[in-house]
């Protein structure tokens, strides 16, 4: 190889080195310019590494705050809930306050309106009828047989003006006036005279005095007076005030109202033996039910240090079954609602007690195992149907409340029938309320499985119906037990009617005496017996007959019977 070769081969390498050389040259300027790109792009990606993690933050921050809104949301929104809940409510229940004000007090749910602006629009419309012309329809009563005295009106002409003939009647025209005879006071005077042996009292001292069995001596009272008295008060409501005013004004004598309160105790005294005798024979009734129920009674003095101290007391009834033979009501004072006098009244009973939902009721059971409570479905029923009324008449029938209703109607209307029926037995009785088993288990279907709004109107009345539960159906089994209490309300009321007149009693003992009294004239009412003539008839003969046979349902006393008038 030549030299020439050798040098060209030599600047071939070396160009290929300058190559080399150039080309890492620019390799190591591509290589810093790569380095300065990805320092930056470093800087670069952690800047926006940090502004991500600001905005990160921010968004959590954001999240958070979103959070706390939707926690406050819910809660504002739980409030408004409830708040429109309670509001439903108040409204429901405003309804049915609203038409127990201003509509009849039945319980019947069809064609109910409250004074709706297009049902008087429409009833305006409507052509009226006149009253005028119309004759007043008078009592038919046959006055023919009370007619003690006929007086004629005659003209006074008694022969025509014209041709001197005496004048025939033409016509006669009756017309029948009621004189009232008010009561007049008589005053009887005893002497009581002593004698003795002109002869023999020298020696022997003896005086004779007269037997005397009055169990009124040492009083003006008689009979008669003590039994007017007590009409008065106990069955007509006459306060003691307004009697003494009676006595002095229209009877021309004075007895304080004082005495009067005086002789109604020494009377309910005497009268006590036939009160115990009712209550222990409404304990042993053949039926062996009591309906029971209660109201208040205020008592101004309660004979303690202070007089002005004013107290809720209680009253409670008791009445017999509709299917005894012997109806009684018996009164019983109670210092206060506590059931525990009632308990010892009924420490020995056999039998159901049927009564409100009241739960002291409830003792009674634990006391006595052989108690067993009927619970009253008239109660239960009131409830749901003023629910009823006060919704709008497309949404009754659809409604919860309207179903329960319809059950419990269906009930009522073949206990109406078996009342009505005059062949009614026992095993007919048993018969009909053996059907009502498919209602029960209806009734418990709409009663605990609805879900009804809290504090509406339909769970406040499915709540009660709850617990009152276990006692609703005893009358099933039992052929003397009614479904409802209505004899108790119905004993009960004459006595609220009296107490709107005389507001409280004075003390605790006058209590106890007018209730007494008010046992023995209410059932005397309820047996159709005339009060005044029993009473004057029972204070005269206590002491001298059984006590059988002055009870107010004996048959001696039938004689005092009430008759009904014939119109």
């Amino acid at each position: 190889m030549d030299i020439n070769e050798l040098l060209k081969q030599l600047q071939e390498a070396n160009n290929l080195i300058n190559k080399l050389k150039s080309d890492n040259d620019a390799l190591a300027s591509e290589n810093n310019s790569l380095n300065e790109q990805n320092t930056f792009l470093h800087k670069e990606l952690e800047n926006k590494n940090i502004i991500i993690s600001k905005q990160d933050s921010k968004i959590q921050s954001q999240i958070d705050e979103i959070n706390k809104l939707n926690i406050e949301m819910y809660k504002v929104n739980s409030e408004l809930n409830s708040v429109v809940s309670q509001l439903n409510a108040y409204k429901e229940k405003y309804d049915i306050v609203r038409i127990k004000q201003f509509i009849s007090q039945n319980e019947k749910i069809e064609n109910i309106i409250i004074n709706e602006p297009e049902h008087i629009k429409k009833t305006e419309s409507l052509k009226r009828k006149s009253n005028l012309g119309k004759k007043y329809k008078k009592q038919n009563i046959d006055f023919e047989k009370y007619v003690e005295k006929t007086i004629y009106l005659a003209p006074n002409e008694d022969v025509c003006p014209s041709c001197g003939e005496k004048l025939v009647v033409a016509s006669e025209k009756v017309r029948y006036v009621v004189n009232v005879e008010p009561a007049k006071i008589s005053v009887v005077k005893y002497v009581k005279q002593s004698k003795k042996c002109p002869n023999c009292n020298n020696k022997d001292h003896i005086i004779y005095y007269p037997l005397c069995n009055d169990n009124l001596r040492g009083t003006i009272l008689s009979p008669s007076l003590g039994a007017y008295v007590l009409y008065n008060k106990y069955e007509l409501g006459i306060p003691f005030e307004h009697l003494s005013k009676h006595f002095s004004n229209h009877l021309g004598f004075n007895i304080s109202k004082e005495n009067l309160s005086n002789y109604s105790i020494k009377l309910a005294n005497i009268l006590s033996p036939i009160f115990d005798r009712l209550k222990n024979d409404l304990i042993n009734s053949n039926s062996h039910v009591i309906h029971s129920d209660e109201t208040t009674l205020v008592v101004s003095n309660k004979g303690n240090d202070s007089p002005n101290d004013r107290k809720k007391s209680y009253v409670y009834s008791y009445s017999s079954s509709f299917f005894d033979s012997h109806q009684i009501r018996i009164y019983d004072f109670h210092e206060s609602r506590s059931i525990d006098p009632t308990q010892k009244l009924l420490e020995n009973f056999v039998g159901v007690v049927i009564c409100d939902a009241f739960s002291g009721y409830d003792k009674l059971t634990k006391s006595n195992p052989n108690i067993k409570l009927q619970r009253c479905w008239a109660h239960v029923r009131r409830r749901f149907i003023d629910i009823v009324k006060s919704l709008p008449v497309d949404k009754r029938k659809t409604s919860v409340a309207f179903k329960i209703v319809e059950c419990i109607s269906s009930m009522f209307k073949e206990e109406a029938k078996l009342k009505q029926n005059k062949k009614l037995t026992i095993d007919l009785i048993l018969k009909t309320r053996q059907s009502f088993l498919p209602i029960k288990n209806q009734l418990y279907k709409y009663i605990f499985e609805s879900n009804p709004a809290k504090n509406s109107a339909l769970f406040d009345a499915i709540k009660y119906a709850k617990g009152c539960w276990d006692d609703l159906f005893t009358f099933i089994d039992n052929p003397f037990v009614e479904m409802t209490n209505n004899t108790a309300e119905r004993a009960i009321k004459p006595f609220v009617i009296q107490r709107k007149v005389f507001q409280t009693a004075g003390s605790y003992a006058g209590a106890r005496y007018s209730t007494k009294l008010f046992s023995i004239i209410q059932t005397c009412l309820i047996n159709n017996i005339d009060v005044e003539k029993y009473l004057a008839y029972v204070i005269e003969n206590i002491d001298k007959e059984k006590i059988d046979d002055l009870l107010p349902y004996s048959k001696s006393m039938e004689i005092f019977k009430l008759k009904k008038l014939s119109c």
